[in-house]
């Protein structure tokens, strides 16, 4: 066990995953119910299920608990070494390693949504966030600083207030709500 093992050592933890103990298990719990949510539905390969059922997790399992799963996805983004080393590294086959890392790389980018940390997708979900009606008390909006572009609205007012001189584009900037608990991900 991996995570049990980097768990004793702080520096190692932070050295194989590139979160701290206390980043990993703000991030735990969102990738815990997302990692329920997809393999109820699909299978590690992303084969979808013929229908809904819960998930279980085996005792022979090669990541038997979600904490060594987690910590098995971090730390193969964080050096993205090849496949076979990885494998070696967790005392798994190379094809296991292929799977989990495709099937938990899907539940690592569920996970902020999970959260409900996903960037807003049109510009209506903009606004409503920035006129602060659903913006709640202990979250914090950033910007995360790219432009969408956007067709050119008919208004002249709203074509002026869109327009980007830089890229000589009609845009608008995304928003990203994260709570006050912020945690990074790759």
């Amino acid at each position: 066990m991996k995570y049990q093992e980097w768990q004793k050592k702080m520096n190692r933890f932070v050295a194989m995953t590139g979160y701290t103990e206390e980043k990993f298990s703000e991030l735990l719990p969102y990738f815990r119910e997302a990692h329920d949510e997809y393999l109820s539905a699909y299978c590690m390969d992303g084969k979808r299920r013929r229908g809904l059922r819960s998930y279980t997790m085996y005792a022979n399992s090669p990541l038997p608990c979600k904490e060594e799963r987690l910590a098995f996805i971090l730390s193969y983004l964080k050096p993205n070494p090849i496949q076979e080393a990885h494998a070696d590294m967790f005392g798994i086959e190379q094809k296991q390693c292929y799977l989990l890392i495709h099937g938990l790389r899907e539940i690592l980018h569920r996970a902020p949504e999970v959260a409900g940390s996903v960037p807003a997708q049109t510009d209506a979900e903009l606004q409503e966030v920035l006129s602060g009606r659903t913006l709640e008390e202990d979250k914090i909006l950033l910007h995360d600083g790219t432009e969408r572009e956007i067709p050119r609205p008919e208004d002249e007012e709203a074509q002026q207030s869109r327009y980007s001189g830089k890229k000589k584009r009609h845009t608008v900037k995304n928003a990203v709500i994260i709570s006050c608990a912020v945690w990074y991900y790759m």
